[in-house]
């Protein structure tokens, strides 16, 4: 941008657009509500207390937080007015995620839609939201194994279209696996602006030559299962982010902790949301990443996500 032109990019937030210089330091990878029960059948698999949202959402905001995307999407339980409700009473900004997760949380009848008829679904969804209350990024948008099945494929290409359509992030989900490699391959056939994708989970795949094989293509590289429960999986979690940065990609990172069971509730002795502020970002300032890296990655790559250059 010229040197003296306003930033006049604005985002699409829970409450309405709201600059992009104004959405601070942001959180990539976020549920505030969120149902896993078709993924794990046993007690309690459903974040659904908002009352414990607003609180950890509070303690984020007092650490100097202002903004989280919310990735919950069809499937999942998305919750526009719950969101807007939860935004109202916190002050942080909530951008919120549409689209379909992966095909076991699918609609039976998926396998009978076309790319075409997804495309307009999801279309319909980003231009008029539920009560007005409308989508900021596309996703997250998964697969269920280290492959795409093909109704999932389609779902990625419709996926896909609409961000070429609307300009809109698209954020993966990919875990376990390399699957991100796939998924690239199928939004590059299509056309999609690979710098506006973020693949979620990469660091529950550990293998930083995979992740640099991602931000060569352009990607955003997600760590987003940060959290104090496993101390062995987190000081290995930070390791590789500073080498990730070392290597010269510390413009393709993303940090986030994915809250999406109670577990991960702060009160449960999980990350809530103030954990990457807290915790992370001094982890790597005492590693010797300057002060001004840890910020950019916190602010301006997911704005970039979010908005573009």
């Amino acid at each position: 941008m010229a040197r003296g032109v306003a930033d006049v990019r604005t985002v699409e937030t829970v409450r309405g657009p709201v600059a992009a210089s104004e959405l601070g330091r942001i959180l990539p990878h976020e549920h505030v509500v969120c149902d896993l029960i078709k993924d794990r059948p046993r007690p309690d698999p459903t974040l659904d207390e908002s009352e414990d949202a607003v609180a950890d959402l509070k303690e984020f905001k007092a650490a100097g937080g202002s903004t989280i995307i919310d990735c919950t999407n069809n499937g999942l339980g998305r919750n526009p007015g719950l969101l807007r409700s939860v935004s109202e009473q916190t002050g942080v900004h909530i951008v919120m995620g549409c689209g379909w997760y992966r095909e076991s949380f699918y609609e039976e009848d998926m396998n009978k839609v076309s790319v075409a008829e997804l495309t307009e679904i999801l279309l319909e969804d980003v231009r008029t939201g539920v009560h007005g209350i409308r989508p900021g990024v596309i996703g997250e948008i998964g697969a269920d194994h280290g492959y795409l099945s093909a109704v999932e494929e389609r779902v990625l290409r419709a996926a896909a279209r609409v961000q070429k359509e609307t300009d809109l992030g698209l954020v993966l989900h990919a875990v376990k696996s390399d699957v991100g490699r796939w998924q690239l391959d199928v939004l590059e056939e299509e056309g999609c602006d690979l710098r506006r994708v973020a693949v979620a989970h990469c660091d529950m795949y550990p293998y930083l030559d995979y992740h640099e094989l991602l931000a060569k293509r352009g990607a955003l590289v997600s760590y987003d299962r940060n959290g104090p429960r496993n101390p062995h999986q987190q000081e290995r979690r930070i390791r590789n982010m500073v080498e990730f940065i070392r290597r010269g990609w510390a413009s393709h990172l993303l940090i986030s902790h994915d809250v999406c069971i109670p577990g991960d509730r702060a009160g449960a002795g999980g990350p809530g949301y103030a954990y990457a502020l807290k915790q992370v970002v001094p982890d790597l300032l005492e590693a010797g990443v300057p002060g001004e890296v840890v910020e950019s990655i916190m602010v301006d790559n997911p704005v970039r996500l979010l908005v573009g250059s």
